[in-house]
């Protein structure tokens, strides 16, 4: 009986790590798909909007949240004379995201994966 408990423990363990992962992964195309958003608007290639996708996804992992990565596309176009809102930034993100893997998996307002879980 210990044995079949401990292989449920085991099997919630690795579909927990699989629902993160696929969050993650889903989260980090939604921030590919801002920084495609952002570099089309001011008319540069996808070799660098990837360079930026990569700084952006950088600054999530290391806590940036998705208000403050929002905040940081706006800036980089509004220094190149684009005016875009928070919303329209942060709604490109998000259907992105939830194009991915389904809206289950986006992580909610502001947060990086494992927000849902009092990373915030």
């Amino acid at each position: 009986m210990l044995k079949a408990f401990e292989d449920r423990e085991r099997a919630a363990e690795t579909l927990f790590a699989r629902t993160e992962e696929a969050r993650f992964a889903a989260h980090c195309g939604g921030i590919r798909v801002l920084a495609a958003f952002a570099m089309a608007k001011l008319g540069v290639d996808g070799r660098t909007a990837e360079a930026y996708a990569r700084v952006l996804i950088a600054a999530m992992i290391e806590g940036q949240r998705d208000a403050d990565l929002v905040e940081r596309v706006r800036a980089d176009l509004r220094a190149n004379g684009i005016e875009v809102a928070p919303e329209e930034l942060q709604s490109v993100m998000l259907r992105a995201a939830a194009s991915q893997d389904g809206p289950a998996l986006v992580p909610p307002t502001g947060g990086a994966p494992g927000a849902s879980l009092g990373r915030r």
